[in-house]
């Protein structure tokens, strides 16, 4: 068992990680039961060569185009509470069934993570627990973090991009549209103003979170997304206010869309817990 120093900066090792992980999933915490929003369909028509010229519009369009995609690898950067933010791995989208793998950098060495069968499991720089890299995190834990995440945990269920313009219909309005190209393919630049007083459950924000974030003066939350030719999203910047860590700002770059992954929990025996 690690003690003193070493477990209270593995402890904040671990919040930081989860809270990058759970951030990147900020728009989408609760699973939609509608694919598609109401009223809408990938016909709408475009703004000329632009782009299309509602949230609405776009939504449909990426959730009908895609439908076959249910993977990609994704890649993040960003910062949390004056620290960056590198990670690097696969989602696989399947609903409730939806798993993740992703590796972060730290200054203590890398750190592996697995969302799968709705657990969290993370593999520290140092061991917690001799011969045991991994440690657990589920709804029904009795630890301290995973009481902490609580319904957040449901979050990783709804990572899509896709669900993630879906859910922001609502809240959401295109302000910009212009066309870029990145990585070396064209794609449409969408520049978006979610409304804070129109952000529901739905969206992924509880009316006390929302409540706050008025009694703070945020009243817009900025989102980009950059979507390709065949209408999936390559690139995704969010900023989001995070109490105890100030402004979250997170950009995932997408590839490798519908390329099938497997995504595996790790064995028990080699899973320990947070406390040794």
């Amino acid at each position: 068992m690690l003690k003193g120093f070493s477990m209270r900066k593995t402890r904040l090792m671990v919040a930081g990680a989860l809270l990058a992980t759970l951030t990147l999933t900020a728009c989408n915490a609760k699973e939609s039961g509608t694919a598609t929003p109401a009223g809408a369909s990938s016909s709408d028509t475009k703004q000329g060569s632009t782009g299309f010229d509602s949230l609405k519009s776009l939504a449909a369009a990426v959730k009908d185009k895609s439908t076959n995609a249910k993977s990609a690898h994704v890649t993040m950067t960003g910062s949390a509470g004056g620290q960056a933010i590198n990670a690097e791995g696969d989602f696989s989208f399947a609903g409730a069934d939806t798993a993740m793998q992703m590796t972060m950098s730290t200054p203590e060495g890398d750190m592996t993570m697995v969302f799968v069968d709705k657990a969290i499991y993370m593999k520290m720089p140092t061991e917690l627990t001799p011969g045991k890299p991994w440690v657990k995190f589920s709804a029904d834990s009795d630890d301290p973090f995973s009481r902490m995440l609580g319904d957040s945990m449901d979050s990783m269920t709804g990572a899509d991009p896709r669900e993630a313009l879906a859910k922001m219909v609502d809240a959401g309005e295109v302000t910009k549209t212009e066309q870029v190209e990145l990585n070396g393919e064209q794609t449409t630049h969408y520049s978006i103003t979610v409304d804070v007083a129109k952000l529901t459950a739905e969206s992924g924000y509880d009316d006390n979170t929302r409540k706050q974030m008025q009694a703070a003066g945020i009243k817009e939350l900025p989102m980009e997304v950059w979507v390709n030719g065949d209408d999936l999203p390559v690139r995704m910047i969010t900023s989001v206010p995070v109490e105890g860590a100030g402004e979250v700002k997170m950009q995932a770059d997408y590839t490798d869309w519908g390329k099938g992954v497997t995504i595996q929990a790790p064995d028990p025996s080699q899973v320990g817990t947070l406390g040794g």
